[in-house]
């Protein structure tokens, strides 16, 4: 197959979204006669037809619904570069992907990366939140440089530091019965209902491990993908649950009460990891050593 050019591949876009050749012909500020030969042309270098030609306009092609799909991935790939490339003209003179759990991301990270681009205005960061075992993942496949994650996830073939505690607590409605202690244990609270993470998440993990170790099934009555969903179920008295303190403290204004956990690994971890610290980028060691050297 020839090589398509992006000019004939923006155009294409055109003629789908106009329905016509005289429409995108407008649209593109080309002749139409140009236009219709870029059509043939690309017609030929495919050896297929991409458009049935009607009184009215023209329709696509099975062939050319395809080629429209993968002209408006490459076009916006390319977009993308274009966009990410104009930054580095800007100033930009380095990129740090981050993988980062929910915890982090709402906890801690506001402050340590405000604090680390401060220091560093010429760096680019790219921040994606997920469940811990996927940062894991994304770390190990090369898709981050640097994650974030609860140290209940598996890490084998990683490199690991610590970076922060993260203490959990039971939330619970106004007017709980729980709502007016001082300390309770996971124990106390397994007679309710949860609102949880969903079962993929280093949280819901843990606290589904201590419950099997008392003795007694956690109920879990639904599961979301956000600390904000849990909290807003809560409050409308659908359940309690176990979330990192600093998750509700960001939710002012919720009819909320945070219970204190007496139970050892109420106190969870969490670490910083990479593949190999010393084959990382410039940027991205920049980046480990300011997260592990400011809460190491």
């Amino acid at each position: 197959m020839k090589r398509i050019d992006l000019v004939s591949l923006r155009l294409f876009v055109s003629i789908a979204d106009a329905r016509s050749l005289t429409g995108a012909a407008e649209r593109e500020h080309m002749a139409l006669a140009a236009v219709s030969k870029r059509v043939r042309d690309l017609e030929a270098r495919l050896d297929t037809a991409l458009l049935y030609r009607r009184p009215r306009g023209v329709e696509l092609t099975p062939a050319g619904d395809a080629l429209l799909h993968h002209a408006r991935t490459v076009l916006a790939d390319m977009d993308s570069l274009h966009a990410e490339l104009s930054e580095y003209s800007r100033g930009v003179r380095g990129h740090v992907r981050i993988h980062a759990n929910t915890s982090a991301i709402i906890e801690f990270l506001p402050e340590d990366l405000a604090s680390f681009t401060h220091r560093h205005p010429e760096i680019k960061i790219d921040l994606q939140e997920r469940v811990s075992s996927e940062v894991v993942h994304a770390v190990r496949e090369g898709l981050s440089d640097i994650g974030l994650f609860a140290n209940t996830t598996a890490i084998d073939g990683l490199q690991v530091f610590d970076y922060r505690e993260d203490r959990l607590v039971l939330v619970v409605p106004d007017g709980h019965a729980l709502a007016h202690g001082v300390r309770v244990t996971l124990a106390d609270a397994l007679a309710y209902d949860f609102i949880g993470l969903q079962h993929d998440a280093s949280l819901h993990g843990l606290i589904a491990r201590a419950a099997r170790a008392s003795g007694v099934a956690l109920r879990m009555r639904i599961q979301v993908r956000s600390f904000e969903g849990i909290c807003r179920m809560i409050a409308r008295g659908m359940g309690v649950g176990i979330l990192p303190v600093n998750a509700v403290t960001h939710l002012r204004g919720l009819p909320l009460r945070v219970v204190e956990l007496d139970d050892r690994w109420a106190r969870r971890g969490l670490y910083l990891g990479v593949r190999d610290y010393d084959t990382l980028s410039v940027t991205a060691r920049q980046m480990v050593d300011h997260l592990i050297r400011k809460h190491g």
